[in-house]
Formats: structure tokens, C-alpha cells, sequence
């Protein structure tokens, strides 16, 4: 939190303005508490977080730990289908635009504050090749990374190169929709590329690292 927003961004965000909704998809899935189990990370990144269900669901698995944090990876301005119907209630609306330009962030970090996960998840609003040149330059890397940000295969693509460089040797990256066409191919061709396997706990692909 301090090395990437110098103070506490909680402090003094009123929470109360903005009702409980973590709505996602893929959120709530068994597999979070498999893989935790199987891999026992503390720090682990998510890319792609919308409005934190995932988020709120693996820091509810971290809880107690000491040290344990998520750091979400998000610039919260929607991936392309959300702007594609205007008339879409769980995409577009969601987005909840002021004058042209989401809100929804505030709406992630109301769920957070509302979950009281305040001291495990870290919110790095920016784009995902950007974040993770950060965390290269900063010399982090995470115990497992979950990709759910965009479904355009090169997207998925080059998030699977960026943070393949900042998982631990011998952890994970994860990810959701694999029945996204774009999601599948690039999870494929990231991993025969590499020569490593792709397994699947319940609805989430795996490839280790």
C-alpha cells in the first residue's frame, strides 16, 4: 500500500455511500479454496478484479494469515464487452458512469471496506502491462497470480508473458473463463510455448510454473 499509493487509500473513504455488491462471475468457485490448499500462497495478485468478488473470496482464505495481502490489478474502465450494448445491466451499467467515466472503482472499494478486508487487499489501478513492469523494476513477485482481466486472446496472451515474470519458481497462474474462445487459445499458446501443462481445478485452468 505505501510503496504504491504512499498512505492508506481507506483512510476516510465513506463506504456507507455505496451498498454491498461484490456481483461477478466465477467468484465464489470451490477451486479458490483448492488452490490454496494445494499451494498455501500469502501474496498473491489478481489482474482483473471489477468490482472484488474473486478478490474478497481468496482474502477471506488468507484471513489470519500474517502478511497476507492481494494486490488487484485493475484500471476499472471495463473490458471491450462492456461497452458493446448499452443496455446491458451487469456490464455496461455496472460501470456506473459519471460525466462519461466509471465509478465502479468506488464500488470495489466500498466492498472491500464492507467485507473489512481492508488490510489484505491492495487495489494498483492501472493497466496490466504497466503494473507489472512495476512490480519487475520493484523486485516483487507473488506466490500465485489469477489473470480474469480481458477475454482478447493477444491481451490474455501478454498478460500470461508479463506475469509469468513476477510468479515464484514452483507457484502458480490461474485464471477463469476458459470457455472464452480468446482466453483458451492464449492460455495455450502461452503454455506450449513454454512447454508446460495445463490442468484445471473445477471451473479454473492452472498452469505451473
Amino acid at each position: 500500500m505505501q510503496n504504491i499509493h504512499g498512505k492508506n487509500i481507506y483512510t476516510d473513504f465513506d463506504a456507507a455511500k455505496y451498498p454491498s455488491d461484490p456481483s461477478g462471475w466465477g467468484s465464489d468457485s470451490p477451486a479458490f479454496a483448492k488452490v490454496f490448499a494445494e499451494f498455501n500462497p500469502r501474496f498473491v495478485i489478481e489482474v482483473g478484479t471489477w468490482k472484488g468478488g474473486s478478490a474478497l473470496t481468496m482474502a477471506n482464505l488468507l484471513d489470519g494469515k500474517p502478511g497476507a495481502t492481494i494486490l488487484c490489478i485493475d484500471t476499472w474502465l471495463g473490458a471491450i464487452e462492456f461497452w458493446e450494448d448499452q443496455n446491458d445491466p451487469a456490464r455496461f451499467k455496472s460501470l456506473n458512469c459519471l460525466h462519461g467515466f466509471p465509478q465502479v472503482y468506488y464500488t470495489f472499494l466500498a466492498n472491500v471496506c464492507h467485507a473489512n478486508a481492508q488490510e489484505i487487499i491492495v487495489p494498483f489501478p492501472l493497466h496490466s502491462a504497466s503494473a507489472a513492469l512495476w512490480l519487475m523494476r520493484q523486485g516483487i513477485q507473488a506466490d500465485a497470480i489469477y489473470i480474469d482481466a480481458s477475454h482478447e486472446e493477444d491481451d490474455v496472451y501478454q498478460d500470461l508473458l508479463d506475469y509469468s515474470q513476477v510468479v515464484k519458481k514452483g507457484s502458480i497462474l490461474f485464471g477463469d473463463d476458459w470457455l472464452w474462445l480468446g482466453v483458451q487459445n492464449a492460455v495455450k499458446r502461452f503454455a506450449g510455448e513454454q512447454k508446460l501443462p495445463i490442468t484445471h481445478i473445477d471451473d479454473k485452468w492452472v498452469i505451473r510454473s
